[in-house]
């Protein structure tokens, strides 16, 4: 068991002090990382819409689906950020090395069988009143995502690893490289060029499943400089059952709040296409600083894990609340440039549609509340992760989102009238839920013994 230190080994405002910048010198790599990574997405959406515009729904179907399904397997990967982070804390590189072997052995196990469901199920969706045609042609984009898909979580595992040796530089090298490559692949093979057909959204797909095996090799590539030296501790029997046991309900919890946003987004468009639009636009907008906040959080759940692996209770609960005060003015900062500047972002979006832009800026108003919570649930669900709390936040989100956040949202939007701005103060109230109740959780954990969960 580990128990909390009597008191810090240096001056608790030398502690807080040195905390902030161990937390942001990690943090702020991580963000760029991520950031990065949500850009390729992105690129591939305008060059598919600007050069293969038949092709963007498919895309879009295609996306939705893959990485849903995905989402199931992510848990599994991502949970290496605490047993990794744990076993460095303890100083046991070798426990650390032996976890990362059983990652990416789950992270390949995962990512056929998934990808695979993925395409059975927009194969499917003709069922749900998808267009035929449409669901094909996502299909045929899946088809060509699916080397990428099959080595992102392995990808994952590999990042969750560096990210907790504090490794970041191969982190945004990888995703820069990989973006550059995505950039001028995709606008080669999607309208044809160079003597290369003209592939549209299956070109897009292609693209993005190599620059995707580019980031992992380069990933591959630093984390061979970590293994330890001599003859590596090979993984405990059993070890792959127990970080399955360990990474579900981390995986059912990324589930749980991927399904509300997805349900949220139908409803939307469920007001016509100016909802839609101006949903997808606000959504834009949050999730730029979401990313800030993802970053944040990676970073305070390795600080935290660190401090519960060497025995440091006091150690984990400052790392989680400087985590939770970083994140707060990040978000408390764009909170105000969206509540101020409303108006102005939405038209970079629909500057010649005034419906689209007028609801557009309502939306992201909203999302200036919006994100302050969104940001708090993010980084305390990190920050139990770090300490290892795996099961608890799962309830505690799905309560949240399905029980609290949900109804409000479609009881404001339907029955109270608000449609659209109806949907997002609900979210707004799901993530409010989530975030408060996680934090008590951590306050709750961190005033008592903690003990590591890969030891």
């Amino acid at each position: 068991m580990i128990r909390r230190r009597p008191r810090d080994a240096v001056r608790p405002a030398t502690a807080w002090r040195i905390e902030i910048r161990e937390t942001t010198k990690l943090a702020l790599p991580l963000m760029l990382a991520q950031a990065a990574v949500m850009v390729m997405g992105i690129v591939d959406t305008l060059v598919v819409g600007r050069l293969a515009p038949d092709d963007l729904g498919a895309v879009s179907l295609g996306i939705s689906v893959g990485h849903g399904i995905m989402v199931l397997g992510l848990g599994v990967v991502m949970v290496l950020e605490t047993l990794v982070s744990q076993a460095l804390g303890a100083g046991d590189p070798d426990r650390a090395w032996a976890w990362w072997k059983t990652g990416v052995r789950a992270g390949l196990l995962f990512g056929a069988p998934l990808t695979a469901a993925g395409i059975l199920l927009c194969a499917e969706t003709p069922a749900l009143g998808i267009d035929a045609p449409l669901a094909a042609r996502a299909v045929e984009f899946l088809y060509a995502r699916a080397p990428g898909f099959i080595v992102f979580l392995p990808f994952i595992a590999a990042r969750s690893v560096l990210q907790s040796y504090g490794r970041t530089r191969s982190l945004v090298v990888a995703a820069i490289v990989a973006n550059v490559f995505n950039a001028i692949t995709d606008v080669l093979m999607v309208p044809g060029g160079l003597g290369l057909p003209a592939l549209g959204g299956v070109g897009a797909g292609l693209a993005t499943s190599v620059s995707t095996a580019i980031m992992l090799a380069i990933l591959l590539v630093d984390l061979r400089t970590l293994r330890p030296a001599g003859a590596a501790t090979p993984p405990a029997k059993g070890s792959l059952g127990r970080l399955v046991r360990l990474g579900l309900p981390l995986s059912a919890q990324l589930a749980a709040e991927y399904l509300v946003f997805s349900t949220i987004g139908v409803l939307a468009a469920a007001f016509g296409k100016t909802s839609a639009a101006a949903h997808t636009i606000a959504l834009h907008c949050s999730t730029l600083t979401f990313m800030a906040a993802i970053g944040i959080g990676g970073a305070t759940t390795t600080r935290v894990g660190y401090a519960v692996g060497r025995g440091d209770g006091v150690g984990a609960r400052r790392a989680g609340l400087v985590g939770m005060t970083l994140t707060l003015a990040l978000m408390t900062s764009s909170a105000i440039v969206f509540l101020a500047l409303h108006g102005p972002i939405a038209a970079l979006f629909a500057p010649d549609e005034p419906p689209i832009r007028v609801l557009a800026g309502e939306l992201i108003a909203i999302a200036g509340l919006y994100q302050l919570f969104d940001g708090l649930q993010v980084v305390m669900a990190a920050a139990l992760r770090g300490a290892g709390d795996l099961k608890r936040p799962l309830l505690i989100t799905a309560v949240a989102y399905w029980g609290v956040g949900f109804p409000v949202a479609y009881g404001l939007a339907f029955g109270g009238g608000l449609e659209a701005p109806g949907l997002w103060y609900g979210l707004t109230a799901g993530l409010a839920a989530a975030g408060l109740a996680l934090l008590v959780r951590f306050v709750y954990i961190s005033g008592r013994a903690i003990t590591p969960v890969g030891a």
